[in-house]
């Protein structure tokens, strides 16, 4: 999938306003999408996804689970709050995921040490 098509299926799927059920617990809402990002509320929080960053994900990971520990090594720029990330950025990505129906069974994990968040790309 092209970065256009998925910017096209983001601004098609997706759109300011719409709200995300985190697996962990609270919400997080769509503010704006740009051909560089997709903008989100946490709380109090505006949260910043790299598109890139998300096709990066989808495409590393094709056919292969994934976990949050294993995104926050991957890039703990984008994923990590102690590296400068954001770790909210595993399971929103998660959640686009899903809603693209880019996942074999949703989301898994406990989202604790040693039962971290996960998907599997199919």
């Amino acid at each position: 999938m092209s970065v256009a098509s998925i910017l096209n299926s983001l601004t098609t799927m997706i759109s300011p306003g719409v709200i995300f059920d985190n697996p962990g617990g609270g919400t997080s809402k769509i503010i704006k999408i740009t051909e560089e990002n997709i903008i989100y509320m946490r709380k109090k929080s505006k949260i910043l996804l790299p598109i890139h960053d998300f096709i990066e994900i989808c495409t590393l990971f094709k056919g292969k689970k994934c976990s949050s520990s294993d995104l926050k090594k991957h890039n703990p720029k984008i994923f990590d709050s102690n590296k400068s990330g954001h770790s909210c950025n595993c399971t929103f990505l998660f959640c686009i995921a899903d809603k693209f129906g880019f996942l074999s069974n949703g989301i898994q994990g406990k989202g604790v040490k040693g039962n971290p968040f996960y998907v599997v790309f199919k």
